[in-house]
């Protein structure tokens, strides 16, 4: 679906918005599932660097043991035990075993009767031997974890994971053989998945490079399902308010881009604004003698746009002064070749309000032509009636104008109320007479208007052209009239791009 169609159709709203939310929801859930992965692995490490401290110490005890000699229960024997046990943190008890039977130990000494271990050891490597959690050997109630190598025994009573059980009562976790035949520590997690739920399951398993043994991090809720209910409804109501909040401004921004004024914007800058050449020919010889000057705009968006309503956008956007001098640098570059070879051809100029106002717009006009080497007079200053300026502000204007050796014109006569009081106000080299008359050419009654009106330009003795010429007709009748007038419309030619235009006149 285009940009352009999610604009329009309100169904595509409803549409993209619990797909985004599902998105948004897949993401935190891989995301979650991803940091807790990353604390899982560091969980891991943590109980592996726990265990080796603890394996270190009890088989360092184990062997410090095993180098006594001579090694026998006595009262020699147990005091370097009693002095060597001092070294140790995690190994609570050692002493020495003789046919399976505990016969002394640092902490009780020599042993009147010998403890029968009626229990089954797991057999390590380097001749070791486990066993977990044995009780009923000494005569107090607690449980030893053993270690037995060499008829060494070593015995730890506190339980070293003890940190990591209440730190990390979310996550499930072991310490096994590297076979996985015997678990030397075991916590289950309270938070537990049915049978059938056990696949989402997400575990992290890491062994020893020291000892033969490997912790194992088990994540019996991954992802979202880690938090809890309450947590969770939070969640997905932050997600849906953020999924609408990513829509809404997605529309915003599709809306804005396709606005006219942000697309006029662009269009500005990026110089898609162009310029068309509508020929002006005589009367009597249908040569083209010069051309006036039309700003185009066509959007992808807007299409073909009305240049009243664009220049009025750019006039609020205050982008028109930035289209008044470029249009006029273009329009010079683009028709320079010919007006350089052809002396009587002129390049009409339409200005506003801001050209007439511009302390810079004439400098930089006769600028323009000492650049490209045309000259003034081939320029025709078009003034239209519409421009609601006070007539001073007009008169002063064109008076500048022609001092540079500008020609001035008045656009559009026909369309004021005030045309005659223009006339003697300010003084035009030229008067462009509306369409507005020329359509009237075929009506009985306005044609005596028009007549008038010629007469009063011929004895003005001022340039006539006459705009919106259409048929044959009409450009009979101003021939007819008289010969040296000047006509423009589509009868002869429409407003053609510069490629267009060179094939006529070259």
């Amino acid at each position: 679906m285009s940009l352009r169609a999610f604009k329009e159709k309100p169904s595509a709203i409803i549409f993209f918005l619990p797909l985004l939310l599902l998105l948004l929801i897949c993401i935190s859930h891989f995301g979650a599932n991803y940091v807790q992965m990353l604390y899982q692995k560091k969980f891991t490490q943590s109980l592996i660097s726990k265990a080796e401290e603890i394996s270190s110490d009890i088989s360092q005890s184990i062997y410090q043991t095993e180098a006594i000699n001579p090694r026998r229960c006595d009262e020699e024997t147990v005091n370097k035990l009693r002095i060597l046990l001092t070294n140790y943190h995690y190994t609570h008890d050692v002493g020495l075993v003789k046919q399976n039977r505990i016969i002394c130990s640092a902490n009780w000494g020599i042993l009147k009767e010998p403890v029968e271990l009626n229990v089954d050891f797991f057999k390590g490597t380097k001749g070791f031997y486990f066993a977990q959690k044995v009780e009923g050997i000494f005569p107090i109630d607690a449980k030893y974890d053993i270690a037995k190598r060499n008829g060494v025994i070593a015995f730890t009573i506190q339980d070293p994971f003890k940190y990591f059980d209440q730190a990390n009562k979310d996550f499930s976790f072991n310490i096994t053989s590297s076979d996985g035949l015997y678990v030397f520590h075991q916590f289950d997690s309270e938070f537990q998945f049915d049978n059938e739920f056990n696949s989402l399951s997400q575990e992290v398993k890491s062994c020893s490079t020291k000892f033969n043994y490997c912790a194992s991090v088990l994540n019996n809720r991954p992802g979202l399902l880690f938090f809890s209910t309450l947590t969770l409804t939070a969640v997905l109501l932050l997600l849906c308010v953020i999924s609408f909040l990513i829509i809404y401004s997605f529309i915003s921004y599709i809306e804005r881009t396709n606005s006219i004024e942000f697309r006029l914007r662009n269009a500005i800058a990026d110089e898609s604004i162009y310029l068309e050449y509508q020929p002006i020919l005589e009367v009597q010889s249908k040569q083209i003698i010069g051309v006036e000057c039309l700003i185009r705009w066509k959007d992808a968006v807007h299409g073909q746009v009305s240049p009243e309503l664009f220049l009025s956008i750019a006039e609020q956007l205050n982008l028109y002064p930035s289209m008044a001098f470029s249009s006029v640098q273009r329009a010079f570059k683009e028709l320079s070749p010919f007006v350089i070879e052809k002396d009587d051809f002129s390049i009409a100029i339409n200005v506003n309000s801001f050209e007439i106002q511009s302390s810079e717009y004439l400098p930089f006009l006769n600028e323009q032509c000492e650049l490209y080497k045309i000259s003034q007079k081939q320029i025709k200053i078009e003034i239209t009636e519409r421009i609601g300026l006070p007539l001073n502000e007009l008169s002063h204007f064109a008076l500048q104008a022609k001092r540079y050796g500008f020609t001035v014109a008045l656009d559009d006569f026909g369309t004021g109320v005030s045309n005659l009081v223009w006339l003697t106000e300010i003084n035009f080299d030229i008067i462009k007479i509306d369409r507005i008359f020329t359509q009237s050419i075929t009506d009985p009654l306005k044609k005596d208007m028009l007549l008038a009106i010629m007469a009063l330009f011929t004895n003005l003795n001022r340039i006539v052209i006459f705009e919106g010429v259409e048929t044959k007709e009409q450009c009979k009748f101003i021939e007819k009239y008289n010969k040296c007038y000047q006509v423009q419309g589509w009868y002869f030619y429409k407003a053609l791009p510069l490629d267009a235009l060179k094939e006529l006149i070259v």
